[in-house]
């Protein structure tokens, strides 16, 4: 099997390595207490360690609260390591303490600060003034009333030097309340692409490579507002390729000001941001499929995207042992046909029946097939549907015997991700008959694999946003599965040795092996009448221990999950 390769055993570890040292990072640094974190900041002596690799930190400036402005720019003289530039870019500033500060500051001389005055040309011409001058090999944007945290620049050097000059690294940040307060830490997942299309999750103080940068032109100034995400929007298909290496550091060492004038207090604060942000989407959108839509979000001041789905044809794929549902009295495989052609009218799909023995016509189905075994192996039933699949089919929609399509257009709404390149199979939002959530991706865990937020309200909001917003995850269930044809063919489909339990973690776990990435959708949405039509009370213990063998080790870490939060994606820290 394509695990066997050796590079591929090698890629494998050093992930494995470099995420377990993130978490002992993060244990080490911070544990679960995020005060003393803070607190250990005053300890760090100014100036006392330097790396080879300058950055360069740019600051625009505009009339900021003089106070914020001092703090701002003393986080960066304060830090403990050496090896950074600063450019401030005032752009044309009119309040009089502002300018008399700035003055101040360049009659110092400080080899290591550049002050350019410029007209007043918006936010994104002044970064780019300041670029400009930046002479590090990175480049990084610090917003004139937020701070750094006095370890920053000297995490974000070790990450350089450890990780070979990654192409970009980012880090946690929390806010400073108007009580001058810590709050609000913001736990990342390592980098996700899926998510980074509907959110600027990286968000604040995130280091660029120069050139790469020079390279797009820059900022665009019809951007202001959400010039950083149209930045990492333009840098995506670069950051993305399986060659790139983005960074992340589970550490806060970015402070977000809140206050009157931020959107770190209130999104409405600036409503021309929310308007850029859905500008600089759909200008990916456009860029990347060729057009698609951007509309409002359940997620305050964030946005839907909805790619074009290209044209193509899906193959569906339904096990089945033919169990009845006690209300309807009719097998549930029934419903799950009729509800899916109901609700999917955008692409083009065949449903492949897989059944244990021979069994009349099944209404709806344009195959019917059959394995040679009487036992219910769905692994065997997955890998005989795709060997039926339609030589025109790109995908293969896995769908148990026991869901309803609920919502318009599904496979489309799938496919929308799964376009996407290195993206080879996308998760859909499962739901009990309640209502009540039951699949939003499976996040890995020592303990085996977890689905957050299992059995919570069907409202339930999620850590930052993340019930309701499409993202990347370890692994999916097959339960809605849409997945390439190629891909599955790569990886060898299904394990047959998993008949009923952990196959579709295995599956996703060996194309991430193999360089691909697994995503999640909230926008396709099935009813899921979870383990009834095979009857599954508990795991097979055999296909657990196996799993466990297998895996173990890429159970140390999930890279989107991030260590700071418990088996059900919350806060763990009392202070917050």
């Amino acid at each position: 099997m394509s695990e066997s390769n050796p590079l591929i055993k090698v890629r494998r570890r050093l992930g494995r390595t470099k995420r377990y040292l993130k978490r002992k990072l993060y244990e080490r640094n911070i544990g679960k207490n995020y005060t003393a974190w803070l607190v250990q900041a005053s300890e760090h002596t100014p100036g006392s360690v330097t790396f080879p690799t300058t950055i360069s930190i740019v600051i625009p400036v505009y009339n900021p609260p003089i106070q914020f402005l001092t703090q701002c720019i003393e986080s960066v003289l304060n830090q403990s390591a050496t090896n950074w530039q600063l450019v401030i870019s005032n752009d044309g500033s009119t309040h009089p303490n502002v300018n008399d500060y700035l003055t101040e500051l360049a009659a110092t001389n400080n080899p290591k600060i550049t002050i350019l005055n410029n007209e007043n040309g918006g936010i994104s011409a002044a970064i780019n003034a300041g670029l400009e001058r930046a002479t590090g090999e990175y480049f990084g944007m610090l917003d004139h009333d937020d701070a750094l945290d006095v370890r920053c620049i000297e995490e974000f050097s070790k990450a350089i030097e450890q990780n070979n000059h990654p192409e970009a690294i980012y880090s946690d940040e929390d806010k400073i309340n108007p009580g001058n307060q810590h709050s609000e830490l913001y736990c990342k997942p390592d980098f996700s692409p899926e998510l980074l299309l509907t959110q600027m999750y990286l968000c604040h103080f995130t280091i660029w490579k120069t050139q790469m940068v020079k390279e797009v032109n820059g900022l665009r100034s019809e951007m202001d507002g959400a010039q950083d995400f149209d930045l990492a929007l333009r840098l995506l298909p670069q950051l993305a390729a399986p060659q790139a290496h983005v960074v992340h550091l589970p550490l806060p060492l970015y402070h977000w000001r809140a206050w009157s004038e931020s959107t770190a207090l209130t999104i409405e604060a600036k409503p021309w941001a929310q308007q850029a942000a859905a500008r600089a989407q759909q200008d990916y959108l456009n860029t990347a499929f060729g057009g698609g839509t951007v509309e409002p979000s359940q997620v305050q001041g964030l946005n839907e995207i909805h790619p074009i789905a290209r044209k193509t044809k899906v193959s569906v794929i339904i096990p089945t042992a033919l169990t009845l549902n006690e209300k309807t009295k009719k097998p549930f495989v029934f419903a799950a046909i009729e509800t899916l052609k109901q609700q999917e009218s955008h692409t083009d799909f065949e449903i492949i029946v897989v059944t244990t023995n021979e069994q009349p016509p099944i209404p709806g189905a344009d195959k019917q097939v059959t394995y040679a075994t009487s036992d219910f192996n769905f692994s065997e039933a997955i890998n005989l549907g795709a060997e039926n699949a339609d030589q025109q089919s790109e995908y293969l929609l896995l769908l148990n015997d026991d869901t309803e399509a609920i919502e318009t257009n599904p496979i489309t709404r799938m496919l929308e991700i799964a376009q996407i390149e290195n993206v080879a199979a996308v998760g859909a939002k499962l739901s009990y008959p309640d209502g009540k959530l039951q699949h939003i991706g499976v996040v890995m865990l020592p303990g085996g694999p977890t689905h957050p937020f299992i059995a919570q309200s069907k409202g339930e909001y999620g850590y930052f946003g993340s019930a309701l917003t499409p993202r990347n995850y370890s692994a999916v269930t097959a339960a809605a599965m849409l997945t390439s044809k190629k891909a599955f063919a790569q990886v060898h489909g299904f394990d047959t040795d998993f008949a009923r339990d952990f196959n579709d973690v295995d599956y996703c776990l060996k194309l991430r092996a193999n360089n691909y990435r697994i995503a999640w959708t909230p926008y396709a949405h099935f009813t899921h009448h979870e383990g009834v039509s095979i009857h599954r009370k508990a795991a097979n213990p055999q296909e657990a221990q196996l799993f466990n063998d297998r895996w173990q080790n890429e159970q140390i870490s999930d890279p989107y999950y991030s260590p700071a939060l418990n088996p059900k994606l919350e806060r763990i820290y009392e202070a917050l």
